[in-house]
């Protein structure tokens, strides 16, 4: 310490004192920091009570999310998935198996096409025997009536059958072109979407998967929240307690500013020092600058610590409710970016598979025209085949009489034997091909059995489909609306929470710049100590002992203090190592708590 001179001496011993412009800016810093360490505690104080009344929302939507991801809504979904999924591969293999039955419609239907083409040869050929016959049966005298009434009854039943069998080429004809219809229909459907169908099964599959795990992770969301926020109570909990001390650090610059003060006026000989001699206000001075640099060097260190604590708080407190909100955000966001929603993807599968189920639907139009017609066509072709049966045995018997009451003419009856033989095998010929036609036409009838069978894809089936996934999407929408709106809320709430903490770290920000401010105002205090003596005049001893402890012992207010004062008068006034002891102090009532916290 440089100071002006002011001569005396006790003792043999020279004394320089004078108040130097340093300790003024020193306390004038000291009176700022002070100040900055009461707002800094009490505006993270305040908001870190700000940000656990924001904490406590944010658990409450915590177990709201939780409850409607694993609620029934969701769950019944996951069952609609399940059924949809199997109905969707039902659907790919139900392709397959129809294809197979209109493409043996097809073989019969051709096989059916070709017998009824040569059953109207043989028809147009019994027609022109029977002409013939009729023309051979005038040129026969003896008789000729007879044998006209045989073939006008065979021209009659060969036109009656020729006719059925037009008909039933023409229903035929209706019915292979419905099956060439059908069948190329469901080739382009099953080229469309067979593949889709299945694809769109397996996502369905996976998707079940992923919402029973969802599931899952949501029955483990509030105990892991509940890890998460006894982490961050404590946290917060020790910040608080933490925060406390920035009063007791306060008081102790305060005190420390006081004493500076008093040296102050002790150095300029004026105030509490006026009465004192050069030796006692020398002695005051060393002692003074020791003492204060003491116990700014422990506000110091206190503050750092105490900083570092809230900070680590405070830290913890950001990670674990980040760590928390990207727990619930994982559990509750879409895959693959698609959406921000896992539900709203969901949602879209489900309605993707309603739209293919609906492309399925207009195009098994043709397929369900075919069935629609089958059955009456098949029926229709059936009967006529059962006539035909019966008109042919008719005219097998006719041709055969001709024949024989032709044989008995002789030669003049020759050629009415020849037509009556040709008819009785064209006959013949047409009750094997009409014989054919039975089977053929009743393996078709029960082929067709096979689009007709029970669960089969018609109409019907569809929108059953449907309405079942209309009902899932319908709940997934409320259930989706109302865990949007818990995560938006939740997502408010923790930002808040977040910008919360995150002011409360940036108000600390500059405490390691006061701490060190003070350690310097310390440091300070002990370089210009270590400059000057004690004097060695006991009486100068006692009288700057007696100064201290009526203006600087009756202001603490903490054990700490008064531990670091004694320890330092004990070590620069060692007579008066006692002294201060004894002294009553009229301390604060809140004292023992003070002594117990801090």
């Amino acid at each position: 310490m440089r100071v002006a001179s002011e001569m005396g001496g006790v003792g043999g011993t020279t004394v320089m004192l004078a108040q130097e412009p340093g300790l003024s800016r020193l306390i004038e810093a000291l009176e700022g920091t002070a100040r900055e360490i009461d707002v800094t505690f009490a505006r993270a104080g305040s908001q870190l009570g700000e940000g656990l009344g924001l904490f406590e929302g944010l658990k409450e939507r915590l177990t709201t999310l939780s409850t409607d991801l694993s609620g029934p809504e969701i769950a019944r979904a996951g069952t609609t998935l399940s059924g949809l999924a199997g109905e969707l591969r039902a659907i790919n293999d139900g392709l397959l198996q129809e294809t197979g039955v209109l493409q043996e419609l097809a073989a019969h239907s051709k096989d059916a096409s070709q017998a009824l083409e040569r059953l109207l040869e043989h028809m147009r050929l019994i027609t022109i025997l029977a002409r013939s016959a009729r023309i051979e049966a005038v040129s026969v005298q003896a008789a000729g009536r007879d044998f006209g009434d045989f073939t006008s009854e065979i021209v009659a039943l060969t036109t009656q059958a020729q006719r059925t069998i037009q008909n039933c080429a023409r229903d035929h004809d209706h019915l292979s072109a419905l099956l060439g219809s059908a069948l190329e229909a469901q080739r382009d459907f099953e080229g469309r979407y067979g593949q889709a169908l299945s694809a769109l099964a397996a996502k369905l599959e996976q998707t079940l998967v992923e919402v029973a795990g969802r599931q899952q992770r949501s029955g483990a969301l509030t105990s892991d929240a509940a890890t998460h926020s006894g982490k961050i109570a404590m946290a917060a909990g020790g910040a608080i307690i933490a925060l406390q001390s920035g009063d007791s650090i306060r008081q102790q610059l305060e005190h420390a500013i006081k004493a500076l003060r008093l040296l102050a006026t002790v150095a300029t000989g004026t105030g509490e020092g006026a009465a004192l001699d050069i030796d006692a206000r020398a002695a005051v001075d060393v002692v003074l600058r020791r003492l204060e640099a003491a116990q700014l060097d422990e506000s110091a260190r206190m503050l750092a610590q105490d900083a570092d604590a809230i900070e680590a708080a405070l830290a913890l407190l950001a990670g674990d409710t980040a760590g928390l909100l990207d727990l619930v955000r994982s559990l509750y966001q879409g895959d693959g970016g698609r959406s921000g929603s896992f539900l709203a993807d969901l949602e879209a599968d489900l309605a993707e598979a309603s739209d293919l189920l609906a492309k399925c639907d207009r195009a098994r139009a043709g397929v369900d025209r075919v069935t629609s017609a089958m059955s009456t066509v098949l029926e229709t072709c059936q009967e006529t085949v059962a006539a035909l049966a019966g008109t042919v045995s008719s005219i097998v018997l006719i041709g055969m009489n001709a024949g024989l009451r032709a044989a008995r003419i002789g030669t003049g009856g020759r050629s009415l034997v020849v037509i009556a033989q040709e008819l009785k095998f064209a006959a013949d010929q047409v009750a094997a091909d009409a014989a054919q036609l039975t089977p053929t036409f009743a393996q078709m009838q029960e082929t067709s059995g096979g689009l007709k069978s029970g669960g089969r894809l018609d109409a019907a089936h569809f929108t059953a489909l449907n309405e079942a996934m209309g009902e899932s999407l319908a709940a997934l929408r409320q259930t989706g609306d109302r865990l949007a709106a818990t995560l938006d809320q939740l997502t408010r709430e923790g930002g808040g929470f977040a910008s919360v903490v995150a002011q409360a770290r940036l108000s600390f920000s500059n405490a390691g710049a006061m701490s060190d401010l003070i350690a310097s105002g310390a440091a300070e205090l002990d370089r210009s100590a270590a400059e000057a003596e004690m004097p060695d005049d006991p009486e100068a001893a006692v009288a700057a002992a007696g100064l201290i402890e009526r203006h600087v012992w009756p202001n603490y207010t903490m054990v700490g203090e008064r531990t670091i004062h004694q320890t330092v008068v004990a070590a620069l006034l060692p007579s008066q190592a006692g002294a201060a002891a004894p002294v009553v102090v009229n301390a604060p009532v809140q004292d023992d708590a003070d002594d117990f916290l801090f």
